[in-house]
């Protein structure tokens, strides 16, 4: 946003010589961000008025020309291209460092001294585009021409044009919050209170006539517009606006239209009040806020074809829509055949105007004004302002009738008390009582003693849309008026205390290392989310799944109950570069089974994927990959330090897992902590897996580190040698491993020192339904070495223990 120091001299006394860059720093430091400052006169540095005395030929080219031009105390000669030079004309000379756009094309450039065929020129004359004259100077395309008004020969051209402005370019995004700083008197109304200057009040002397010409209108929807006024003016002559009004709009970028147009456009720079003039003669019977039809269409007055949907704000007639809050319609605006003005100043909702305006791809000054949730008084104020303008700009126009100000929003004020203790704590700064009152009396607010640490603040209604409503905003006022740099860098006296320690993170990292470098897994990580087609394929119920109101795709439209979607997923897209891989990921995982909000756990799941093809590219028998996984587990169990877990066979057999390949660990209150299976057969096919086979494990990790670990305790080694034992044994296939380790370990468990499974061996030579178990079992004593008759015994006993559980021992 561009604005103007010559303007805010209007309203506040600020020094002619003030330095605009101080200016600019303090604003920044105390307000908002000022991107750049520059001067008008700086733009046209060492460019000045000339008078072209001769025109010559050039000897080398048929369209350039020779001038002799007069710069007052001397003359020079320069080559010129331009068709409208003539002698005795008045224009602008670039001399050598000037900067200037070649043809009004691209950026600003240093002007240098040149020869042009042949010919040296000693500067340029000046076309208005390329040195950034505005319009009116002469048609575009040709020589600036300045005969018109016969400036003095030789004068800086600033001089001449009297450009001695100032602009800021102030960052619109350091103003969301501030609606009242869209416009120079807000503006002006911080820096007095920044230089500690007196305000220049705004007071219109316009009065409406109690009688009259009126309009009807109607607000269908109140909250969609809060304040909606508008007022009837005659005679109207639609034309060029004064110089002075131009001039300023000119410097704050904003185009030139005609008087109606530039008056409103006027009034939406002072105020930040958008504003709207509609011919009367094109409104039919009366005026009617409402939302769109849906699909309903309107031309704007950038000519283009709009189609509304249902949640635009319109402003119609009887017949259509003439206009809406983000620009006017093309069947509405004033002429030059115009002669009855309807003007408008209006309240509406900011979400709807920034969501239109965004919808419709229509960014304008009004829209962006809107948006911001601007101060409904500042309404009548528009109104009045530019009424008074029009009717002094316009001769013989007159107000026909009272105003129609329809009013839909709270004038309450808002009360906040201020505690002074608690400001200078939370500033840092011990900043008295009165000092808190005159600064926030700077700014406009009804400041008071309420008590010996109470201020008692009624924030001003230009201050109360969204910005100041809580005394902690206060305190912001405070410390920013007071200044950012005055406050000292003092580190607050805090007790030093470790923070609570997380145990599940500090656990993470330890199974992230017994997986990654301990087990030779690597770690992926997914999105939380996967999609109906993966609820599907994994077989997994649709109804246990949270489903998002506004997924990204259409593969992440639920929040994830599994980790095991997302991980076959990532098989499926690397299991043509490698034949085996072993992965996990650590993710929480969300199940909708609570009133409020989904039970959300955090979980790993580790897979082993072996091929099914041997080298040679044949189908090949795969091999055991459930043990594997459960080796895996196994490990990752006893590394962590994980408290002894029971081991079942599961009996509930549902989504991904092969209900014959499945084992659950549980703890001492038959909680599940984790389980190992292999996916199944049919899960495998959904994901175009059938040549590969997975072992998977999933651990319920915040289970798993609410159990603790066991403290590793030193033992020393043995003193007695130990006996091994090998024992084969045909069991039952529904008999676990986990089972006959507990059968021989009840034969002896002071002498038994390890049982390890080495074998399996299943074959119809053993009967159906049957499998061979070998396991090697450890004898030691640590008191005394174990005799043969020792030995013996056990072993019987051992036999003895596996037969009655209906095991029949192998070898004897």
């Amino acid at each position: 946003m561009k604005i103007s120091l010559n303007w805010l001299r209007e309203f506040v006394n600020i020094p002619h010589d003030a330095n605009a860059k101080y200016l600019a720093e303090l604003f920044t430091t105390k307000t908002a961000e000022v991107e750049n400052v520059y001067d008008e006169a700086g733009l046209w540095k060492n460019i000045f008025v000339g008078q072209v005395l001769e025109i010559h030929k050039h000897p080398n080219a048929d369209k350039l020309r020779i001038a002799k031009v007069s710069l007052g105390k001397k003359t020079i000669n320069l080559v010129c291209g331009g068709n409208n030079l003539r002698e005795g004309m008045y224009t602008a000379i670039a001399l050598p460092d000037a900067m200037v756009k070649w043809h009004g094309e691209n950026e600003y450039t240093e002007l240098q001294q040149t020869s042009i065929r042949g010919v040296k020129s000693e500067g340029m004359i000046c076309a208005k585009e390329e040195i950034g004259l505005e319009e009116g100077v002469q048609p575009t395309g040709g020589i600036a021409d300045l005969s018109a008004i016969k400036p003095e020969v030789g004068a800086p051209l600033a001089k001449a044009l009297a450009k001695n402005d100032t602009i800021f370019e102030i960052e619109n995004k350091s103003l969301t919050h501030r609606p009242d700083l869209w416009g120079h008197y807000g503006i002006a109304r911080e820096f007095a209170a920044i230089l500690d200057k007196k305000i220049k009040p705004l007071t219109p002397k316009i009065k409406f006539p109690e009688k009259g010409r009126q309009i009807k209108v109607t607000v269908k929807n109140p909250k969609l517009c809060p304040r909606y006024a508008v007022v009837i003016i005659e005679n109207i002559k639609v034309g060029e606006s004064p110089e002075w009004l131009k001039e300023k709009l000119r410097a704050v970028g904003r185009g030139i239209h005609n008087n109606m147009v530039d008056v409103t456009n006027y009034i939406t720079e002072l105020l930040g009040q958008p504003m709207h003039a509609f011919d009367l003669n094109n409104i039919h019977e009366e005026v009617i806020i409402r939302n769109a039809e849906e699909n309903e269409k309107m031309i704007t007055l950038d000519g283009k074809t709009r189609t509304l949907s249902k949640d635009i704000i319109v402003i119609s007639d009887k017949k259509g829509i003439i206009g809406m809050p983000i620009m006017g319609g093309q069947n509405s605006e004033t002429t030059e055949k115009t002669t009855v003005i309807m003007l408008e100043a209006a309240n509406f909702d900011p979400v709807s105007v920034r969501k239109a305006s965004f919808k419709l791809d229509l960014r304008t000054e009004a829209a962006q004004r809107f948006e911001k949730h601007l101060d409904p008084n500042l309404v009548e104020l528009g109104l009045k302002m530019a009424c008074e303008i029009i009717l002094k700009i316009c001769p013989g126009s007159r107000i026909a009738g009272p105003a129609t100000d329809i009013k839909n929003f709270n004038t309450k004020s808002i009360k906040v008390d201020l505690n002074v203790a608690r400001t200078q704590s939370m500033i840092g700064a011990k900043i008295s009582m009165p000092e808190m009152i005159k600064i926030l009396q700077k700014l406009e607010f009804n400041a008071a003693k309420k008590s010996s640490n109470i201020i008692s603040v009624i924030i001003p209604s230009f201050r109360a849309t969204k910005d100041i409503d809580i005394e902690e905003d206060l305190i912001e006022e405070i410390s920013r008026m007071h200044g950012y740099d005055k406050i000292p860098s003092i580190l607050p006296e805090l007790p030093t205390k470790l923070p609570l320690e997380n145990i599940e993170r500090k656990l993470k990292y330890t199974a992230r290392n017994i997986l990654s470098l301990g087990l030779g897994f690597t770690e992926m990580q997914s999105y939380s989310f996967y999609g109906a087609q993966e609820i599907s394929s994994s077989r997994l119920p649709e109804e246990l799944h949270l489903k998002l109101e506004n997924y990204l795709s259409s593969d992440q439209t639920h929040l994830r109950i599994s980790l095991v979607p997302n991980m076959l997923r990532a098989v499926k897209q690397n299991i043509y570069s490698f034949d085996t891989m072993k992965i996990y990921e650590i993710g929480r995982t969300y199940l909708n089974g609570s009133e409020y909000f989904p039970i959300e756990e955090k979980y790993i799941c580790g897979m082993i994927i072996e091929s099914k093809k041997s080298g040679a590219g044949k189908i090949a028998e795969a091999k055991e990959i459930f043990y594997s996984a459960k080796g895996a587990l196994d490990n990752f169990l006893e590394s962590f330090g994980t408290p002894d877990l029971n081991k079942k066979r599961a009996t509930n057999h549902h989504f991904y897992v092969n209900p014959v390949k499945q084992l659950v660990y549980t703890n001492a209150d038959n909680e599940e902590i984790a389980k190992v299976f292999e996916i199944h057969p049919a899960v495998l096919k959904n994901f175009d897996l059938e040549e590969v086979c997975v072992g998977c494990f999933e651990i319920n990790f915040s289970k798993l580190a609410l159990m603790g670990t066991f403290s590793r305790k030193y033992k020393p080694i043995p003193k007695y040698p130990e006996i091994k034992i090998d024992v084969s044994v045909i069991m039952p296939e529904e008999k676990t491993v986990e089972e006959a380790y507990r059968i021989i370990k009840s034969a002896d468990a002071a002498y038994i020192a390890n049982v390890e499974l080495f074998d399996i061996f299943k074959d119809k030579s053993i009967g159906a339904g049957k499998r061979a178990l070998a396991f090697k079992i450890t004898l030691r004593s640590d008191e005394r070495t174990l005799t043969l008759e020792d030995m013996n015994k056990i072993q019987k006993k051992i036999f003895d223990n596996l037969k009655h559980s209906g095991g029949v021992i192998r070898g004897l």
